[in-house]
């Protein structure tokens, strides 16, 4: 199953399979025009992925306001729509940008809205350019990092996460699993936890079974809940929910927090740092 028969992209898979189909055939060289900042950073990784992958010959251009270039690009843009642009022609242009869609229906019929991150869709479309590349499927788990790093977990559940999350679950992309199964947390990643009571729940961890191991975390997280961030449903996902890859020692999030904190930080490095981190990502599949 690929991410494009996902229901969440019933909108936007015309679009990207026809986006694919055109950029398999062009002869010229690829612009990805991207924005300076954490989306652009992982949506132009995953698409750099996937046109090495097939052999697509292609440059990368980080600016505060992305523009097409005069050859065959796609632009990765930051303002949310209701619906993809058309691919344009002569020269080509394809237009990424957070989706407003329906990620699922619940049991009682009630529609789950959420949006699809520039991320997301720049991974689905580098899924149908190269559905079987091996940097590509390294880069897999780094799908989540744009919902993960918008503010709709802030504030409520995020079904497009969710979905998400699943899908990459149920292929053996990512495992799921809770905070003291991962070698390494970024303390910064959950700000407030123990960090002496959370090495001493991993100590014991191997010992409980499942009542004894749910009483345990929940006893850790506990004081968590009276904070105004993070919100219930992020604090849900960081205890919970840390999402794991093969040769991993640093959850996602955890490393997604040793990112944007030096990225927040040092303001004037942040072109050496984007260039810094998809370079890593790309030889790696992990954050430098």
């Amino acid at each position: 199953m690929s991410l494009l028969d996902l229901p969440a992209f019933t909108t936007a898979s015309p679009v990207l399979r026809e986006a694919a189909l055109k950029l398999r055939t062009t002869e010229s060289t690829l612009t990805i025009a991207a924005p300076l900042d954490e989306h652009g950073i992982f949506a132009s990784t995953l698409l750099e992925a996937a046109l090495l992958d097939a052999g697509i010959p292609y440059q990368r251009r980080l600016r505060e306001n992305p523009t097409p270039a005069n050859g065959p690009s796609i632009v990765i843009d930051s303002a949310p729509v209701s619906q993809l642009q058309s691919i344009s022609t002569g020269p080509l242009c394809i237009h990424l940008a957070p989706l407003e869609v329906e990620a699922l229906v619940a049991s009682g019929g009630d529609s789950r809205r959420g949006v699809l991150s520039s991320v997301a869709l720049a991974a689905a479309l580098g899924n149908s350019i190269a559905p079987s590349g091996a940097l590509s499927r390294l880069l897999m788990p780094w799908i989540l990092a744009g919902n993960w790093l918008s503010e709709g977990l802030e504030h409520t559940y995020d079904p497009v996460y969710t979905v998400l999350r699943d899908y990459l679950s149920n292929e053996g992309h990512i495992r799921v699993v809770p905070m003291p199964e991962v070698p390494d947390v970024n303390p910064e990643s959950l700000s407030g936890i123990d960090v002496v009571a959370l090495a001493a729940v991993r100590d014991r961890w191997g010992q409980l079974d499942l009542e004894g191991r749910a009483q345990s975390l929940s006893h850790l997280l506990k004081p968590l809940l009276d904070a105004e961030l993070p919100s219930t449903a992020r604090l849900e996902e960081l205890g919970w929910h840390r999402v794991m890859a093969a040769g991993w020692e640093r959850d996602l999030a955890s490393q997604l927090s040793s990112f944007t904190k030096s990225w927040r930080d040092n303001p004037s490095g942040r072109r050496s740092q984007a260039s810094d981190t998809i370079d890593c990502l790309l030889r790696t599949g992990q954050m430098p």
